[in-house]
């Protein structure tokens, strides 16, 4: 579900809101309502007071109802707010959806395709690349190796991109071989908590997370300049890029550990500077960037767990989680647990709007999107619901992924039971 800027407007005003059918806008504008649906403050009262464009009266806040509702009861529908995104987009052309996991946040351009017998008339457009790896945060960090990782996850990813041929997926392949898209992410973020002793959305945490994925976004950026440097190759439009003009760069400098705990953590760990930035920002103008984009935090559960590791950003479900292979079960513990399983809060205990404020602050340094998933309890209400909603939308947040819900047990005596 795409949820502009207006929904939402719309919906703390309590007034009605019109859905629209987009194949009479289209008749009327010549635009797909997919290219509408992303500057929706420009385009809404035209649609409306269009004769022309069928439209139905709803309202906004039982439409958010349903919405909890069915992700109560399903884990879906994911959420885009498409304006959260599209504000922090630096390249020029709008992000108009995400991928299935809700991380990759990529403009694309429709394509049109001629008959069967005439695809030399085929308008080819460009479709999302999903290129993927993430970095265990606990041993970059742990080993002092956070520009090492990045710049390897950036070479693989690199190599992936160039030595694909997927000519029968056209526009994805035109996309991937002019953008060079690529989505670095991380892992073990929980588990790096538990075994530092620090809780899940605390004050430390929040620290631990600014410092580290602004040193991360910081070091992409120099492989991709560092790489656009070395084979005279730019992402497509770059030029048109905020990233070309500088903008990219206003507010973004230096970010030092504020808490003890995350001084302590960052001692030996070289923390991009003020200086270091701007000579990035003069670099990135006068070379360019070789990706288009690159970071995106994946959902990764199968492989974090293979790596010893928690999945994502987002606090685990269960210490530990049982998975079925086949006729086979596979069972993985968390990291750390013999000395830190109190530090395991879990993701349906945890109080969501500390999770919200977590991933807020990483979603700063990420130009894609993170895989967000909320844990929930069977007894939640939809309005509550909402307000997670309405939080991550205020905080920045760009897409929610799965919403988990806990079905809770229902409270017995045992010794009446017997």
């Amino acid at each position: 579900v795409v949820i502009p800027d207006k929904m939402i407007e719309l919906a703390r005003d309590n007034k009605d809101m019109y859905v629209f059918y987009p194949h009479t806008v289209y008749q009327a504008y010549g635009k797909d309502f997919v290219d509408i649906v992303v500057d929706m403050d420009h385009w809404y009262d035209k649609l409306v007071d269009n004769p022309q464009v069928r439209k139905k009266k709803t309202n906004p806040r039982k439409l958010l109802d349903m919405i909890a509702t069915l992700q109560g009861e399903s884990g879906y529908p994911y959420i885009m707010f498409s304006d959260n995104v599209n504000a922090v987009n630096p390249l020029k052309d709008p992000v108009k959806f995400s991928n299935l996991c809700t991380e990759i946040l990529q403009p694309t351009i429709t394509s049109h395709y001629a008959d069967y017998d005439k695809h030399d008339e085929d308008d080819i457009g460009m479709d999302v690349s999903c290129n993927l790896a993430s970095g265990h945060m606990g041993n970059m960090i742990k080993h002092n190796t956070i520009k090492e990782t990045v710049f390897a996850a950036m070479d693989v990813m690199n190599s992936v991109s160039n030595n694909t041929d997927i000519t029968y997926v056209p526009a994805v392949a035109k996309a991937n071989r002019l953008n060079r898209s690529v989505g670095f992410g991380i892992m073990g973020h929980h588990g790096f908590l538990a075994e530092q002793f620090i809780a899940y959305g605390s004050e430390e945490n929040i620290d631990l997370i600014d410092v580290f994925f602004n040193t991360v976004n910081y070091y992409s950026l120099v492989h991709a300049m560092e790489k656009a440097k070395a084979t005279g190759q730019v992402f497509h439009r770059f030029e048109d890029s905020a990233y070309a003009d500088g903008s990219y760069f206003e507010g973004r400098g230096a970010i030092h550990p504020k808490t003890d705990k995350v001084k302590e953590i960052f001692a030996d760990i070289d923390i991009p500077s003020d200086e270091d930035w701007q000579t990035l920002k003069e670099n990135v103008m006068k070379h360019g960037l070789y990706n288009s984009h690159r970071l995106a935090v994946a959902p990764n559960g199968s492989i974090a767990y293979v790596m010893s590791a928690t999945p994502s950003l987002t606090p685990i479900k269960q210490q530990v989680e049982e998975r079925t292979y086949g006729n086979s079960k596979t069972y993985f513990p968390m990291p750390a647990l013999a000395t830190s399983a109190f530090m395991y809060e879990s993701a349906y205990k945890i109080d969501n709007f500390k999770v919200i404020d977590v991933i807020a602050t990483a979603q700063k340094h990420v130009d894609q999107g993170i895989s967000f998933e909320l844990g929930i309890t069977s007894d939640i209400t939809t309005r509550d619901l909402q307000k997670y909603y309405l939080y991550a939308h205020h905080k920045g947040i760009k897409t929610l992924y799965y919403t988990r819900t806990q079905k809770l047990k229902i409270d017995e005596c045992e010794a009446c039971a017997v």
